[in-house]
């Protein structure tokens, strides 16, 4: 490897500064894309794992409207706010995550939401609000793609005694 010298000389790089030359290329590279490329894919494994326990399928919860919860006596008091989302149930118990889209391969992500036996759901996100009744005793789910609320009749969620 020839350097030109700013003099117009040119001068010949020793081996020693050739390989401390190559090992500082190297490391300006690789190291980058360890730490970034790493942590993306260690976290893309957890999100993963994560949307395989959180992923629940059943059938469609009883949608109602405003009016039609009301009407039925249905008050949804046991709020929690998670991630800009609200949920309210009238009974139960509720553990809520974040999964990424395209089952985990994606990098934004929404909130899923599930529950022992909630009775009445109501759910409010930036798109609006949602009713459902799933019943006295029914375990749910309930998520939120793209701000817009779903319900199955399922879930793996349960009170450890």
């Amino acid at each position: 490897m020839v350097w030109q010298v700013g003099n117009g000389r040119r001068m010949r790089l020793t081996l020693g500064q050739k390989i401390t030359l190559g090992v500082a290329a190297s490391l300006a590279l690789a190291l980058p894309a360890y730490i970034f490329g790493g942590a993306y894919l260690k976290d893309r494994t957890a999100a993963l794992a994560l949307a395989r326990e959180w992923n629940i399928k059943g059938p469609p919860c009883p949608s109602l409207t405003r009016a039609q919860f009301e009407a039925q006596g249905f008050k949804a008091r046991k709020g929690l706010e998670y991630a800009n989302v609200t949920v309210s149930r009238q009974f139960g118990h509720v553990s809520c995550s974040q999964l990424r889209y395209g089952e985990g391969w994606g990098l934004a992500s929404y909130v899923v939401c599930q529950f022992t036996s909630p009775n009445g759901l109501k759910v409010e996100t930036s798109r609006g609000e949602w009713y459902f009744a799933p019943g006295m005793g029914q375990p749910a789910t309930i998520s939120t793609p793209h701000d817009e609320a779903r319900c199955v009749l399922a879930s793996n969620f349960t009170l450890n005694r």
